[in-house]
């Protein structure tokens, strides 16, 4: 076999690793070839490693070399001319500023690589960056402008042919009608999400659909099922190194606990979330969280009503 096929099965089985939910599996799999990719000088196998290796490393929560792989990626994407590389890595980095509460330069990034995305023609990139951007808006309370974004997602998702990326943006929408206080049809569609992420093989957003069922059996106030979906979240999360999603599936269970009249569980589960989001530095994730466990007093139920979802 020759050496180009040989790097570009490195890099496949690596993406194929992360479609999988294998993230720490795919990190290792490309710091191990990392080296020969370099001494072989193969610029584009290369440039595709780095921004995978930024990729795994979002995953599993480690923002700090994520962001630099991203960096990186981005770099050698302007040297070599590589555009659809410089889009998506700044897509990318919008992505580490929105976690790390960095929202407008989020929405910056994502702009950036919207424009990039649409000199290109480039309908996948153009879903994923929607997509993130409704997070981002949704983040903020602009909720129309969260559910255009993810209709405009679904739209370009269509357009490339991309089921992955077609079901992150009904997620999303699902997420945005809960906020809106259609909880009944948030809980059906993130419960149909869920399974269709689990035919599909991605575990990791099974847990995120399953985190936004149990978010929306909260607000019906049906306890159990609410728990009931937490629970296989949280064990897709935890088991698949989903940092982030372990960190909301906890935040979300810790309101559902302190709702039951369980307050040492809602303190445990938030204590663990907060140093997960502490970790991430996800800073206004981590603040709101640690204002509402602060507010959470036993001897005042009326206090355990107060959402720290968004």
């Amino acid at each position: 076999m020759t050496a180009a096929p040989q790097l570009e099965t490195m890099t496949g089985h690596a993406e194929a690793l992360l479609r999988a939910g294998r993230s720490r599996e795919a990190k290792d799999s490309l710091m191990a070839a990392l080296p020969q990719i370099e001494r072989r000088n193969d610029r584009a196998a290369l440039r595709q490693a780095v921004n995978l290796l930024g990729a795994a490393n979002f995953e599993l929560g480690e923002l700090a070399t994520a962001t630099e792989f991203f960096q990186r990626a981005l770099e050698l994407g302007q040297l070599d001319g590589d555009d659809l590389l410089v889009a998506r890595a700044t897509n990318n980095l919008g992505a580490i500023a929105n976690v790390r509460g960095e929202r407008e330069q989020a929405l910056t990034m994502y702009a950036l690589a919207i424009a990039a995305y649409q000199r290109l023609g480039e309908a996948r990139g153009l879903a994923a960056a929607h997509h993130n951007m409704g997070i981002t808006f949704r983040h903020i309370g602009h909720l129309d402008r969260a559910d255009e974004s993810e209709c405009r997602a679904i739209d370009f998702a269509h357009e490339a042919r991309n089921a992955r990326l077609l079901l992150l943006a009904r997620i999303g929408r699902a997420e945005v009608s809960l906020l809106r206080g259609d909880a009944k049809f948030a809980a059906v569609a993130a419960a149909r999400l869920a399974c269709d992420f689990a035919e599909s093989g991605d575990p990791i957003q099974q847990a995120n659909a399953l985190r936004v069922v149990g978010a929306a059996r909260l607000a019906l106030r049906d306890l159990d099922a609410a728990v009931a979906a937490l629970a296989d979240g949280l064990r897709l999360a935890v088991s698949h190194d989903a940092a982030l999603i372990e960190a909301e599936v906890l935040r979300t269970r810790a309101e559902v606990h302190s709702w039951r009249g369980d307050h040492r569980a809602a303190r445990d589960d938030a204590a663990r979330a907060i140093g997960i989001f502490n970790h991430l530095s996800a800073t206004a994730d981590r603040d709101r969280l640690a204002q509402w466990l602060g507010a959470v007093d036993p001897l005042q139920p009326s206090k355990r009503h107060d959402s720290v979802l968004r």
